[in-house]
């Protein structure tokens, strides 16, 4: 599962950005349930893998990006 705020539509499918050795990386996912707050990935994710929160329109593939620990 991720945070529902981490996907995002990319024509019919549903998208998150995954950090790949500093870069964000876009990946279609297929989903499954939400909560509203967190949602069940079916396929095109890996567990352990680190996704972007909120990218908004100021990400885009490849661009060079590093996690925030909060």
């Amino acid at each position: 599962k991720v945070p529902a705020g981490a996907l995002f539509r990319r024509g019919e499918k549903w998208a998150t950005f995954v950090i790949d050795n500093g870069k964000a990386m876009l990946r279609e996912l297929e989903v499954g349930r939400s909560s509203g707050t967190e949602t069940e990935v079916l396929k095109g994710l890996k567990e352990g893998e680190s996704v972007i929160l909120y990218p908004g329109s100021r990400v885009s593939p490849g661009q060079s990006v590093r996690p925030i620990v909060i």
